[in-house]
């Protein structure tokens, strides 16, 4: 079809009845302008390193709970170090 074609109808020779053949989709119109998109994207990849932070460093934390006693204390800055490095490559990554 042409670029310049919206809609294609089919009328019956009664005019009674119309029947879409072809409609060209509407383009969705943009929810932030063109000079703020990038840092939108880099406060969304941030969010999404955060949330891959929280979720590492607590399920880091309660398995060092579970391994033995006052564990989560003497591996704390451990997996405070594993779960910014994961959030780091992620932050990266993305």
């Amino acid at each position: 079809m042409a670029r310049f074609l919206r809609r294609v109808t089919a009328v019956s020779r009664d005019g009674d009845e119309t029947e879409t053949l072809y409609k060209k989709k509407k383009k969705k119109k943009k929810k932030t302008s063109l000079w703020l998109r990038p840092m939108e994207r880099r406060q969304r990849r941030t969010a999404k390193a955060l949330k891959t932070f929280g979720d590492t460093l607590l399920s880091r934390h309660n398995r060092s709970k579970r391994k033995r006693r006052n564990g989560w204390l003497r591996d704390g800055g451990l997996n405070t170090m594993r779960a910014s490095r994961k959030a780091a490559r992620k932050l990266l990554n993305i």
